[in-house]
């Protein structure tokens, strides 16, 4: 099972996908119920945190690799570290048996994120593409820092002869601590790109 937290604005009266960013709050709210209930069944013996910024290939990855019955995937950016410890708070209660594991995906070429990012349907502000893709891989260095949870972490790259997303893991430095330092240092330099271009990043 997967809850893509972008699909569910579909499901808000009067959306409107030109103002996607006016409606990702009550859209967060509707998949946020929604793992709560799946949690309840009990059912779920892996659960799969997604992480990285808006137009990095998550929703693509996990469809093509995640779609398992036995699986929950939580499809979202990870931006927030407070909204993941309530979420572990929820799989304490109702599914403390499950094995939780956070998937990070990386883009090769940010500028082709960035395009893919304009060219959607959905449409949000710049600095949402910026903060989505410093902040998830902030949070994911907090995790961790601050956790024993299994982090994997992909590199995604589209491929124009087959016209699709590739994926890599990447296996570099088994060091938690140091792979911490490496996110960090990727969301200082993706923040010093927006501040080139003033974009303002909180």
């Amino acid at each position: 099972m997967i809850i893509e937290v972008d699909e569910y604005k579909k499901k808000i009266p009067n959306y409107n996908a030109e103002k996607s960013e006016d409606f990702h709050r009550e859209s967060a709210k509707l998949a946020d119920k929604d793992f709560i209930k799946h949690l309840k069944t009990k059912k779920y013996k892996r659960i799969i945190f997604m992480a990285g910024g808006t137009a990095s290939g998550k929703t693509e990855y996990s469809t093509s690799y995640l779609i398992n019955k036995d699986q929950l995937v939580y499809d979202g950016t990870l931006k927030n570290i407070n909204g993941f410890n309530i979420k572990l708070k929820h799989i304490n209660k109702y599914s403390n048996e499950s094995k939780v594991k956070v998937v990070l995906i990386i883009p090769i070429n940010l500028s082709t994120s960035y395009n893919v990012f304009h060219a959607r349907e959905r449409k949000m502000r710049d600095e949402v593409f910026f903060e989505t893709q410093i902040k998830s891989k902030e949070t994911v260095a907090q995790i961790l820092r601050e956790t024993k949870i299994k982090v994997e972490i992909y590199s995604s790259a589209y491929e124009e002869k087959k016209d699709k997303l590739s994926f890599k893991r990447l296996t570099g430095s088994r060091n938690r601590k140091m792979t911490a330092k490496l996110l960090d240092y990727l969301a200082s330099e993706i923040r010093n790109i927006a501040k080139r271009n003033n974009f303002t990043i909180k």
